[in-house]
């Protein structure tokens, strides 16, 4: 797996972020719509101050600071285009998984959507090239803004079909004081056998080592997803050369069952969240979203946790965190993509896109000012500043030294069911390891042998 260079690393390494996505609906009822057409094919010069749409935003960001962000933008451009209006469809990402393909399905297309991977969107055909927007004269978008990685992944060949906004990294979160209270350092965190010993030490009455959400595919699958990457694994790769890592990733899990709360079975990330920032349980595979989703919850917790790469599995050569980016889209059957892309570039300038990062995640873009969005952040996290700044300096430490492009995955909805069907199972006992890994592996390729 590819390692980050470091001056891309630098750069991304500002502040935390959620996981941020928006809906919208569109309406067909306009007097001066922009056209339904790409940048090339227009021919009119907009008016800005009349033009009218009705623009359907699907944003998944659920948290109190995320739908703050959501307010202040649509309350600007309200400000900036009066016939502009913005409606919010408020989706988890893995609600999001589910209703929008039934809804492009149904030729019911909003405007606009926040991505991650960019994938299962693009098979169903309902996302919009955007690179003829950076390469129009005088956008206010460019191909250059980003850093290094955060576009690739949300592009396909010279085709751009997000822009980003937020850098994201999955990692493993410590409760630092529940740690050292159980006779460990952080710093003792090199590998898979130390993380067992640490869930261990920290099981104690009601209190547990590792929460692992196994209610929802989309964290199901994540978790190992993660883990495996310490491992020299991408869980989507079913070679023959593959097996023993895979085995081992299966058996880490296994092992630290014994340290999770019975309840984990039915967690998505609510309960999880929950259940760390009250100090139940001590470890949780997350991300650099963190701060936002506990704030409110309970944010002395930020005060006490440590952000560390997911450390070394036995077959890996070292601690790896996939990194990704979270960014902005243009639906392909929106009826107002001038407007959508007028409203894209306007998310993406720095006024909101610090906003963003000071709220959820490291921003993506190169200019940002990292003074600009502490200052921000420190209006966000009043109660936990200090620590949320010592986090994010984790998360600089793990973007620089262990930050890898993350893979995309053709069918990860479908392969993000199958494995949190077959992990139930084993951690369940209903399976063998062996068991788990062989119905994991035939899964997997007839998902494969669908896109082929």
């Amino acid at each position: 797996m590819k390692q980050l260079k470091k001056p891309a690393t630098i750069l991304i390494s500002l502040v935390v972020l959620a996981s941020v996505a928006l809906t919208g609906c569109s309406s067909n009822k306009e007097e001066k719509s922009a056209s339904n057409t790409t940048p090339a094919a227009s021919t009119k010069e907009i008016d800005w101050k009349t033009v009218k749409a009705d623009i359907r935003f699907v944003y998944p960001g659920t948290s109190e600071a995320e739908k703050e962000l959501a307010d202040q933008f649509k309350t600007k451009m309200k400000e900036k285009y009066p016939n502009v209006n913005i409606e919010y469809m408020f989706l988890s990402w893995q609600d999001m998984e589910k209703k929008l393909p039934i809804m492009l399905s149904s030729a019911d297309y909003p405007d606009i959507t926040m991505t991650q991977d960019v994938t299962s969107l693009i098979q169903l055909d309902g996302l919009e090239d955007i690179s003829p927007y950076m390469n129009k004269p005088g956008a206010a978008l460019k191909k250059d803004d980003f850093l290094p990685g955060t576009l690739e992944y949300a592009s396909r060949g010279d085709k751009i079909y997000s822009v980003p906004n937020l850098a994201n990294s999955f990692t493993l979160m410590v409760n630092e004081q529940m740690l050292n209270e159980a006779g460990m350092k952080v710093e003792e965190l090199k590998t898979w056998e130390n993380v067992e010993k640490a869930a261990q030490l920290m099981t104690k009455g009601d209190k547990y080592g590792f929460g692992y959400p196994m209610g929802v595919a989309r964290f199901a699958f994540r978790v190992p997803f993660t883990a495996a990457y310490s491992n020299g694994l991408l869980l989507s790769d079913t070679s023959e050369a593959s097996k023993k890592k895979y085995i081992e990733t299966l058996d880490h899990f296994k092992k630290l069952e014994a340290f999770e709360p019975k309840a984990h079975f039915t967690w998505g990330y609510p309960e999880m969240w929950r259940s760390f920032s009250n100090g139940e349980v001590g470890m949780v595979a997350a991300g650099t979203y963190f701060s936002a989703n506990v704030y409110s919850i309970n944010p002395d917790i930020i005060k006490v946790t440590r952000a560390i790469p997911y450390p070394k599995g036995p077959s890996g050569d070292k601690a790896q965190a996939p990194v990704s980016s979270v960014g902005v889209g243009m639906f392909k059957g929106s009826k107002n993509k001038d407007v959508a892309w007028k409203l894209i570039e306007e998310w993406s300038s720095s006024e909101f896109n610090t906003s963003e990062a000071a709220v959820v995640n490291v921003t993506a873009m190169k200019t940002a000012n990292l003074d600009e969005i502490v200052k921000k952040a420190e209006k966000v996290y009043p109660k936990a500043i200090d620590g949320h700044k010592r986090i994010l300096q984790d998360f600089n430490q793990i973007l620089v030294n262990n930050g890898v492009p993350m893979a995309t995955i053709v069918g990860q909805p479908e392969i993000e069911t199958l494995v949190q069907d077959n992990m139930t199972k084993l951690l369940t006992g209903k399976t063998s390891t062996e068991e788990t890994y062989t119905a994991i592996k035939d899964g997997i390729n007839k998902i494969k042998d669908k896109f082929k």
